[in-house]
């Protein structure tokens, strides 16, 4: 007999249309502003003194971010944070963190090859109780065009790139209640 005491989500959306809806996000992303910093292996313009598309975010994907919201039955979702990375050659990766203890954050894949791209790896909350070694898990079936979402205190990362093909993610935060 089993029960599962606790269990950790991962949601994901197909956004419908997503040709039309990716040229409007990419059109609020400024090129200019994507650098390395500090010591982020990765392009971002997660640092820029004002990144305004978290409205955008929520207006361009509002139909999957609605399905989301209905699935977990949720009264209130805002996205409060948004951003791109630039992946652009080999060696390149993603450190682990989070992004804190409440809410869900969320990325949407703009170029991902799934033949030389790695996904999102994930870290489990406790270790395997059988031989104690770190559990790691990976977004299913990563491909463009779809939201995962996750909650915000999950520990993940992403790999270091094997090939100079570029790869560039959309990241957000969300509150919830």
């Amino acid at each position: 007999m089993i029960n599962i005491l606790f269990h950790v989500p991962i949601y994901y959306y197909e956004v419908k249309d997503w040709d039309r809806k990716k040229k409007a996000l990419i059109s609020k992303l400024d090129p200019k502003v994507f650098k390395y910093y500090m010591l982020n292996d990765f392009a971002s313009d997660r640092h820029v003194e004002k990144n305004s598309y978290s409205i955008d975010i929520q207006n361009i994907f509002d139909e999957e971010l609605n399905q989301f919201k209905q699935e977990c039955r949720l009264n209130y979702l805002q996205v409060t944070d948004a951003w791109t990375l630039k992946y652009n050659k080999k060696g390149e990766y993603h450190c682990p963190h989070n992004h804190g203890s409440n809410g869900f954050s969320a990325v949407l894949y703009l170029e991902f090859d799934p033949e030389v791209h790695e996904a999102v790896k994930f870290v489990g909350p406790w270790n395997d109780p059988v031989n104690d070694r770190t559990l790691l898990s990976t977004i299913p079936n990563p491909k463009e065009g779809t939201i995962y979402i996750w909650p915000s205190v999950l520990v993940h990362y992403v790999d270091a790139m094997k090939t100079n093909k570029p790869r560039m993610v959309t990241s957000w935060d969300m509150q919830v209640k």
